[in-house]
């Protein structure tokens, strides 16, 4: 079931009934519009279960999280409610409209992840919550791509496209203020992808975009290294790795965020007294 005239594909239809038959819970679609002038978001009224979703937008940590994102997959659990929705953001309507089939199958895929067992992060709704949602999406992502493309479903084309978008920003915008931490996680999180999930010289603004994030994130670099070494040495699929793996990122990413990691030190340093070698 769909809102907001959300169409669902082929085989977006079939990934979606696979999930619902395997974990026993439906999965929706809608689309969280954003007013401009209020800076609020609402959820299309259609949107079934619609209160217990809602509410997530009225939680800081998540809307900070959220208006950072495409879109986002919840999985909402009470007595007597159960159900999967992904919220698609309509203030960035914009970058992803044309692109729906990619961008939903990758909410599907946590949902899947989910729907077969795999160890998940749970959310914390406070200021620390990009932690646990990119310690998630770095296991996770691994399983994603390989599930969409066993499904026929080109998700390449869309996330190159929004590579080129981040690249560009990177470049004609000001570094993140040092108090964003959850910028850097979000940014190890991409790299991570990036690591993992192309082959050499599969997109060619690589190097230039690794350039421009050294110039304005270098903090980033050591905790990338740290976990895409690891997670080239451990099996996603296997659920003990998975959960180990999940353990491991979240703790680095965990540093990043605090400023614990020896990288966050030098650069902060380096920051205040340009001198320093």
């Amino acid at each position: 079931m769909t809102a907001s005239a959300i169409v669902l594909t082929a085989a977006l239809l079939s990934w979606r009934a696979d999930i619902e038959a395997k974990s026993g819970t439906q999965l929706y679609v809608a689309v969280v519009e954003h007013d401009d002038a209020a800076n609020t978001y609402t959820l299309d009224r259609a949107t079934p279960n619609r209160a217990q979703f809602a509410s997530y937008l009225k939680q800081e940590g998540f809307l900070d999280q959220f208006s950072r994102m495409y879109s986002v997959m919840i999985h909402h659990k009470e007595e007597g409610r159960n159900a999967f929705l992904v919220m698609l953001n309509g203030a960035r309507r914009k970058e992803w409209s044309g692109n729906e089939e990619a961008l939903l199958a990758h909410e599907f895929g946590h949902a899947w992840i989910k729907a077969e067992g795999y160890p998940t992060p749970i959310f914390v709704n406070n200021r620390w919550a990009c932690v646990g949602i990119h310690a998630g999406d770095i296991t996770q992502h691994v399983l994603i791509r390989t599930e969409m493309e066993r499904r026929g479903i080109d998700h390449k084309t869309f996330w190159l496209k929004s590579l080129e978008e981040a690249s560009n920003q990177l470049e004609a915008g000001p570094p993140p203020p040092e108090s964003d931490r959850c910028r850097r996680v979000q940014q190890v999180a991409q790299l991570v992808d990036i690591a993992l999930g192309l082959k050499p010289g599969e997109w060619v603004g690589q190097e230039k975009y690794e350039q421009r994030v050294h110039k304005a994130m270098p903090e980033v670099e050591g905790t990338t290294r740290e976990v895409v070494e690891y997670m080239r040495k451990h099996n996603m699929v296997n659920r003990d790795e998975h959960r180990e793996a999940l353990k491991f990122v979240f703790e680095k990413l965990k540093d990043l965020a605090y400023a614990r990691t020896n990288d966050y030190r030098v650069y902060v340093t380096l920051k205040r007294y340009p001198h320093v070698t």
